[in-house]
């Protein structure tokens, strides 16, 4: 089951959320997330949050409309988007989409990065993305999609990523050890097809598809 969160970053052109709510079966408001759902023209499946940065006639509307809410206190531990994603794991999500969850502050921004590795722990695979990035973690293989030319940047999450095999890509690596505090030469990687192909044996892997 695939679940979409909205949270509240700034979206600039909704066209590349699209494919992605297509394919959706639940679609979750992470408080200001909802400006987005309304922008959209979509009513969520459910709203989560303390509700601090949405407009109350926006939170109002949701309300009348009869959409399940679940409302938390303005001083707690999780974020707003962690909420959010154990309520996807409880409704059963496999895959979880995070939308409006890279923007101006990178606090949040690294956050909700980080909750990839929260996810990939639980068995749940995890995308957070945005207009120009799609960021998702590995711990064992990912076959990308897209096209000739788009880029593609590995950055380690864990001290040490073991035995990176990349196929499909301009500059190939077999099995090469990644570490943080060394040559970060896996950045702006360039897709030769329509599919590529990335491998490690140990560790977790940031892999991100970019555009200019």
């Amino acid at each position: 089951m695939k679940a979409v969160l909205f949270g509240g970053a700034a979206i600039e052109d909704y066209r590349f959320c699209l494919p992605y709510l297509a394919e959706a079966d639940e679609i979750i408001c992470c408080d200001g997330g909802m400006h987005h759902a309304k922008a959209l023209g979509i009513q969520p499946d459910h709203i989560v949050g303390d509700f601090d940065s949405v407009l109350p006639e926006v939170l109002e509307e949701y309300r009348e409309a009869g959409i399940s809410i679940r409302q938390f206190p303005t001083h707690k531990d999780e974020t707003d988007m962690q909420l959010g994603l154990q309520l996807a794991l409880e409704l059963g999500a496999d895959t979880v989409v995070m939308l409006g969850g890279i923007g101006s502050r990178l606090d949040h921004t690294l956050a909700n990065a980080h909750l990839l590795l929260w996810l990939l722990k639980k068995g749940v695979h995890g995308i957070l993305a945005n207009e120009k990035n799609r960021v998702e973690l590995t711990d064992g293989e990912l076959t990308l999609h897209g096209k000739a030319g788009d880029l593609v940047s590995l950055l380690p999450l864990s001290m040490e990523v073991k035995g990176v095999t990349l196929e499909g890509m301009e500059y190939p690596l077999t099995d090469y050890d990644l570490a943080v505090d060394d040559e970060l030469i896996a950045v702006s990687n360039v897709m030769l097809g329509e599919e590529a192909k990335v491998r490690i044996k140990s560790g977790y892997l940031y892999v991100m598809q970019t555009r200019d």
